[in-house]
């Protein structure tokens, strides 16, 4: 007899989930993980950031090339320095990136950028401690 196929169940309380109010936006932000929360709390410390936004910038990227499927993409954040500069954010684990959803949001958010003039950055957690948020 073959063994039982166990179904994959989402683990619940993985991820430090919460809100975090903005000091300079005023915003609440309901953060899916520690890392976004650490970030969100860097931001609001950095005096050289103008203004940022939490999951507010949307770009519908071209999810299944046969079937012409359309799927909108949230990055994490958007930030606006004091010296003009403009950029994306997405905070993900490093062992994510080579996943196909990852892969197509990132070149959708990079076309994106590209065609405005912002800059697109991932950050992992290589650059969190470099940061010195972990």
């Amino acid at each position: 007899m073959p063994p039982k196929k166990r179904k994959r169940q989402k683990r619940k309380g993985r991820y430090h989930r919460g809100e975090y109010v903005s000091i300079k936006t005023g915003q609440v932000c309901k953060f899916r993980s520690g890392w976004e929360e650490k970030v969100m709390v860097h931001l609001d410390a950095d005096p050289g950031v103008e203004l940022w936004t939490y999951e507010q910038t949307v770009i519908e990227y071209l999810s299944n090339i046969r079937t012409k499927k359309f799927r909108r993409y949230y990055p994490d954040f958007y930030v606006k320095y004091s010296d003009g500069r403009e950029e994306i954010v997405e905070v993900k684990p490093k062992r994510k990136l080579g996943q196909i959803t990852v892969k197509k949001k990132a070149n959708a958010a990079r076309e994106w950028c590209a065609s405005r003039g912002i800059a697109f950055k991932i950050i992992t957690e290589v650059e969190l401690k470099e940061m010195g948020l972990l």
